[in-house]
């Protein structure tokens, strides 16, 4: 009954203590929810920016100087990868380390907005990383808040009701055996004072 008690004890403690993380994990995922809308926004801003200076750069130049250009570029990227923790949940943390873009090409046959395009790659390539950073993190995070809610639902529905119920079994027998004790000590006492 002792062990029963000191179990039940913990798992409502548990129960409580992952009910907490629960919730601030959902309170973090709203949250994540709206930083994803917004580096949606500007991600497709940079796309679009991106894509409308290649495009133009393609229509003021023929098809192999367009060519002859980008087989002239060549880029260094490095990207730092590390992880973070929420709620004691790994989550990774991408950063951009350097960018490194080499132009070897004609510029006075190349277009001003290959220069312009370029020029923007590494914010374009800093709002992609943010992105993949925070879908991953959502990724995990919503993992992790399924785990959680099925292991909370297990002590809650589960575990906490059955020691309960043979908590309460323990005590019914317990009860009865005083009962029958207690019978049996009034009877002897009968008996010893017949005598």
């Amino acid at each position: 009954m002792l062990k029963l008690r000191k179990r039940l004890v913990l798992a409502q403690r548990g129960h409580k203590l992952l009910q907490d993380k629960l919730e601030e994990m959902m309170r973090r995922f709203l949250v994540m929810l709206k930083d994803i809308d917004s580096a949606k926004e500007g991600f497709n801003k940079k796309s679009s920016a991106m894509l409308k200076n290649l495009l133009y750069a393609r229509i003021t130049s023929s098809k192999n100087d367009f060519e002859e250009f980008l087989s002239g570029i060549s880029a260094k990227i490095s990207v730092a990868v590390s992880t973070e923790r929420i709620m004691n949940v790994k989550i990774p943390a991408f950063g951009v380390k350097e960018i490194n873009i080499v132009k070897n090409y004609d510029f006075f046959k190349a277009s001003a907005q290959l220069d312009v395009a370029l020029a923007n790659a590494g914010d374009y390539l800093k709002s992609l990383l943010k992105l993949a950073q925070l879908l991953k993190t959502l990724d995990i995070l919503s993992c992790e808040i399924e785990r959680t809610r099925r292991r909370v639902n297990a002590l809650e529905y589960i575990l906490i009701p059955a020691i309960q119920d043979t908590s309460r079994y323990i005590m019914q027998k317990l009860n009865e055996l005083e009962r029958g004790n207690l019978v049996r000590l009034m009877r002897v006492k009968e008996i010893v004072r017949s005598h």
